[in-house]
C-alpha cells in the first residue's frame, strides 16, 4: 500500500539547459539593435492637435446646448408664473363668493321674523304710577312674587315626577307579585310566555301590569299570538279598549263575579192629586224602587185605563 500511495520520483535532467541570446539572425545577418528599431518607429504616443474646423464645430454644439438649456428654464418659468397667476385669480374669485354669501346671510337674518316678547299683562308699567318709587316698589314685589311661584312650580313638578315614580315601583312590585302567585298554580308559565314571536304593544304592557288578572293575561296573549299580533297594530286608545274588555273576560273566568246593578232606594214618586187611594196589596207606593215596584205600577196604570 506504500508503493500505492508514495508519488513517483522524477528523472533529474541530466544537464542544466539555459539559452544563449545572440544578436544574430538565423541567416547569418546581423539583428538589428533595438535602439535602430526604436529610432525608426513611427512616435504613436503623440497627439495630433485638432484642426480648425473640429473646435468650430465643439464650440457651435456647445453654444447649441446653452440655448436649449435656457429655453428650457425660460419654458418653466413661464409655467411657474402661469400657475402663480391662476391661483392669484382663484382666491380672488373665493374672496368674492365668500363676501357675497355674508351678504345674503346678513340680509337673511335681517328679513327673519323675531318672535316676540311674551310680556306678562300683571307685571307693572311706569305709567301706572305716580311717581318712580312707587313703580320700583311695586315692580320688586312682583319680582318677589314671580320668584314664589317659580318655586312653586319647580316643586310641584318634583312632586309629580316623584309620585309617578312611586306609583311605578308600586305598580312593578305589585305585578311581580302577582306572578309569582300565578307562577305556584301554573307550573309551565314561564316556559309558556317566553316566545320571541309575541309583540306587545305599549297600551297592552301597561293593562297587563296593572290588572289583577295580569299573568292570566299574559298566558292568553302566549296561546293566542294571532290575537296578540292583532292588537299590538292597533291604535293606543283602541288596543287599550280591547284589552280591558279582555281582561273582564278573564276576571269571570278566573272567579271574580261582574258588578251588580245598583237598586235606588229612593222613595217612589208622588202620586198624582185625583188618584184613588187603595190599601190593596196591589197598591205599590210602600214598595221600593225595583222591578217589583215597575211591575205593580204598570199593573196598577192597566187597571186605571180600564175604568
Amino acid at each position: 500500500m506504500s508503493d500505492i500511495l508514495a508519488p513517483e520520483s522524477e528523472a533529474a535532467p541530466a544537464q542544466d539547459s539555459f539559452v544563449v541570446e545572440s544578436n544574430t539572425t538565423p541567416d547569418g545577418g546581423a539583428a538589428e539593435s533595438d535602439a535602430s528599431v526604436d529610432a525608426s518607429a513611427p512616435s504613436s504616443g503623440r497627439d495630433e492637435e485638432p484642426s480648425a474646423d473640429a473646435a468650430s464645430e465643439a464650440a457651435s454644439t456647445l453654444n447649441q446646448k446653452k440655448r436649449s438649456l435656457e429655453g428650457r428654464k425660460a419654458t418653466y418659468q413661464q409655467q411657474i408664473n402661469d400657475l402663480a397667476r391662476q391661483r392669484g385669480e382663484m382666491q380672488r374669485a373665493y374672496e368674492s363668493e365668500r363676501r357675497e354669501y355674508e351678504s345674503l346671510r346678513a340680509q337673511a337674518e335681517q328679513a327673519r321674523p323675531v318672535a316676540p316678547v311674551e310680556v306678562d299683562p300683571r307685571a307693572p308699567t311706569e305709567d301706572q304710577f305716580e311717581t318712580y318709587g312707587q313703580f320700583v316698589q311695586a315692580a320688586a314685589r312682583y319680582a318677589g312674587q314671580q320668584a314664589v311661584y317659580e318655586a312653586q312650580q319647580q316643586h310641584q313638578q318634583q312632586q309629580e315626577q316623584h309620585d309617578r315614580q312611586r306609583w311605578h315601583d308600586h305598580r312593578e312590585a305589585t305585578h311581580t307579585d302577582r306572578l309569582e302567585s300565578f307562577r305556584i298554580s301554573n307550573p309551565g308559565f314561564d316556559v309558556a310566555v317566553n316566545r320571541e314571536d309575541i309583540n306587545l304593544s305599549t297600551p297592552m304592557v301597561d293593562v297587563i301590569k296593572a290588572s289583577d288578572v295580569g299573568p292570566a293575561l299574559m298566558l292568553h296573549m302566549a296561546h293566542h299570538p294571532d290575537d296578540a299580533q292583532r292588537m299590538s297594530v292597533l291604535h293606543p286608545v283602541l288596543a287599550y279598549g280591547e284589552m280591558k274588555a279582555l281582561e273582564a273576560r278573564l276576571s269571570v273566568a278566573h272567579g271574580s263575579t261582574a258588578p251588580s246593578t245598583q237598586v235606588s232606594k229612593a222613595r217612589p214618586p208622588i202620586r198624582p192629586v185625583g188618584s184613588t187611594p187603595s190599601g190593596s196589596v196591589d197598591d205599590p207606593s210602600e214598595l221600593a224602587f225595583g222591578a217589583e215596584y215597575v211591575s205593580r205600577m204598570n199593573k196598577l196604570d192597566r187597571d186605571r185605563r180600564r175604568r
